[in-house]
């Protein structure tokens, strides 16, 4: 019941500023509205709108879509077994960007949240992004452009590791917070096309949670001996990590419109401990338009962060089991849905 209720506090805001920025858009200038065509959020999602107005007069663009998204399988007196299930997926896209000469600045944003409740069982989100994305570019070419980039990745609500015995608490609101700050050349050879190299990259990593389990899976425990040789966990609240990396966004429309398609990629090296351990965030998105405002949605998610360790269960001699902080894993989500989805 909890989870229900924390989805419905969360929908209804998602709705609303949907229906506010709806409202907003509505009165902006003509001029704008037919200057709409191509640009992608800060997941890499497909926009049907123009990043910029090509119009010497209007230097801002706003818009965005929102979609809900549905799944269900429901069974009576199936021989075969099984067990009933829906789901429900919000998501709002938002991006406000200014052009003017040689000057850009691009602003993206992303809330998602899910909720997949299967039988008897309560309700587990399947889905949590509140994802922003910050671009100020100065134009050196007609494909280059010196760019300084902020990325913040972060949740809505707590997340857990469910397994046969226990529930293991992961993440909470806030916690952790990814931040992302770089400076580089973005090149673009074309409009569905960016690739942002960043020799000089920071990221850090925040959690207000006072957990342990929480502060170990976003890496912010270390272990210590003692004086008497034994382990010592140390939970922190903080890491700063200066690397390298790398962004590069890709995206286009097949048949006519009719299935649009986005990818990213994105690269951090840390310059001062093991820079062979890459950080990755890949994500894959493809959009196919059903029927008007239906849709169908598929989405890949990848990552590795060599930081994010895994919690496991372990046995102890006594008989008693305890969590234990293991390496990192590579991360994959797969995701399929069909569901209403409007642009503005």
């Amino acid at each position: 019941m909890e989870e229900v209720n924390r989805l419905t506090h969360i929908c209804f805001g998602i709705i609303c500023c949907f229906f506010l920025d709806t409202g907003l858009y509505a009165q902006t200038d003509a001029s704008i509205k037919a200057a709409k065509q191509t640009v992608t959020d800060a997941s890499g999602a497909l926009k049907p709108y123009q990043k910029f107005v090509d119009n010497d007069s209007v230097h801002w663009l706003f818009g965005g879509d929102g979609a809900l998204s549905f799944r269900a399988t429901s069974l009576m007196n199936w021989a075969a077994g099984g067990e009933d299930q829906i789901g429900v997926s919000p998501i709002v896209n938002l991006y406000l960007n200014y052009k003017k000469g040689k000057y850009t600045f691009e602003n993206y944003w992303t809330f998602a949240y899910g909720l997949l409740k299967t039988g008897e069982n309560k309700a587990v989100k399947n889905d949590d992004r509140l994802y922003y994305t910050s671009k100020a570019g100065l134009r050196m070419s007609p494909k280059w452009n010196y760019t300084t980039a902020f990325i913040a990745r972060t949740q809505f609500a707590p997340g857990y590791k469910y397994t046969s015995t226990e529930t293991i608490k992961t993440s909470d609101f806030l916690a952790p917070v990814h931040l992302y700050l770089s400076m580089g050349l973005d090149y673009n050879p074309s409009k569905n096309i960016s690739c942002l190299v960043s020799p000089v990259m920071g990221k850090a990593t925040y959690a207000s949670s006072n957990s342990m389990d929480v502060l170990a899976a976003a890496g912010l425990v270390t272990t210590e001996k003692d004086e008497s040789g034994a382990d010592i966990k140390i939970p922190h609240h903080s890491r700063y990590e200066f690397g390298g990396g790398l962004q590069l966004m890709l995206n286009g429309n097949l048949f006519k419109n009719k299935i649009s398609y986005s990818s990213q990629v994105e690269l951090f090296s840390n310059y001062a401990q093991k820079p062979e351990n890459v950080d990755v965030f890949w994500t894959l998105q493809t959009k196919i338009m059903l029927y008007k405002h239906i849709t169908a949605d598929l989405r890949f998610d990848l990552k590795y962060d060599d930081d994010q360790k895994t919690i496991v269960k372990e046995q102890q001699p006594d008989g008693s089991s305890v969590n234990v902080t293991r390496g990192a894993k590579v991360q994959m989500k797969n995701y399929i849905g069909v569901g209403v989805f409007y642009q503005f």
